[in-house]
């Protein structure tokens, strides 16, 4: 596909808000909120983002809440592609090496993407509501182990009230948060509820239905992607 140079027509914007009046009177409110919102993000970006290069967004890139992203120091990262959308809800967060790379003109809506290995989206990826991308496991199946991190955060929690009959804390968890990569390619729908878990390898023009949750694994392009866990259902 050729690259497609995209250019603002502020003629087109009042031209959208006069037929939204016209023809949605009680969608005004939301619609110009939602502009202010991109507004508003994009005067405070230098300061609340700064210069660092932890954080690094393409031309044109519109975001609605500059605090959707988060890079923890000194070694996490994000990468946002020209003219890619970030609504309101969306999330964004990389932790300990942790890398995030959003290809261009890609459009996330309420999407969480937390990241401590790599999760890569290609071009024009747009994802719905409740979607959910984590390429690690952030607690252990085995009962025994998983209670040893729960009480461990609890008792380190802050404001600290921890209170025990032994009177101490319990030993730290060793837990590591194992991950893998996650690839999504070009051209990839995300529908509504949809859980996309570490290793999952995402073909090109795919279609991922709402509700689908993708364990680890190989799913070819172009193909129609449902079910928990998901599996291919036709190609498209």
């Amino acid at each position: 596909m050729d690259k497609i140079e995209l250019k603002p027509k502020t003629e087109g914007v009042f031209q959208k808000f006069f037929w939204v009046v016209t023809h949605r009177p009680n969608q005004v409110w939301k619609m110009g909120r939602g502009y202010l919102l991109f507004e508003w993000s994009r005067l405070w970006r230098p300061i609340v983002l700064g210069q660092s290069d932890q954080i690094r967004l393409g031309r044109n890139v519109r975001i609605q809440r500059n605090f959707s992203l988060s890079a923890e120091r000194p070694h996490g990262r994000i990468s946002i592609g020209d003219h890619s959308i970030l609504y309101e809800n969306a999330q964004v967060e990389s932790y300990g090496l942790g890398r995030v790379d959003i290809g261009p003109c890609c459009i996330l809506g309420d999407t969480r993407i937390y990241s401590r290995a790599t999760v890569r989206l290609g071009a024009r990826v747009v994802s719905s509501w409740n979607v959910l991308i984590q390429d690690f496991d952030s607690h252990p199946i085995d009962p025994d182990e998983r209670a040893l991190q729960i009480e461990s955060l609890c008792a380190r929690f802050r404001p600290g009230q921890w209170e025990s009959e032994q009177g101490v804390f319990p030993r730290d968890s060793n837990w590591s948060f194992p991950g893998r990569a996650i690839e999504i390619g070009d051209d990839v729908w995300i529908g509504a509820n949809s859980t996309i878990l570490k290793g999952a390898r995402v073909g090109r023009g795919c279609l991922i239905a709402a509700g689908a949750v993708l364990p680890g694994g190989e799913y070819p392009p172009r193909s129609l992607i449902a079910g928990n866990p998901a599996r291919v259902v036709k190609s498209l």
